[in-house]
């Protein structure tokens, strides 16, 4: 029995390790997103616009986020 509860812990050490690492993933290739949005529009738009679009972008972001939390399973 004291084996099969080591197994448990380690387990969850390893599903809070590789849930840390994804959200690192994600802030990553947000921030990567925004930046190549943000290059991209200062090529063909004016500053105001480009700050209105990274604005919208990340009210849509945020409002994902806030969703996900509340429809994240409870174990």
């Amino acid at each position: 029995m004291p084996k099969l509860r080591e197994m448990l812990a380690e387990n969850v050490i390893n599903n809070n390790e590789k849930q840390k690492m994804q959200d690192k993933a994600i802030l990553f290739i947000t921030m990567a997103v925004y930046l190549l949005t943000a290059g991209t529009l200062m090529e063909y738009v004016s500053t105001p616009v480009l700050l209105k679009v990274i604005g919208f972008m990340l009210t849509g972001h945020a409002f994902y986020f806030l969703w996900k939390s509340n429809n994240f399973p409870k174990i």
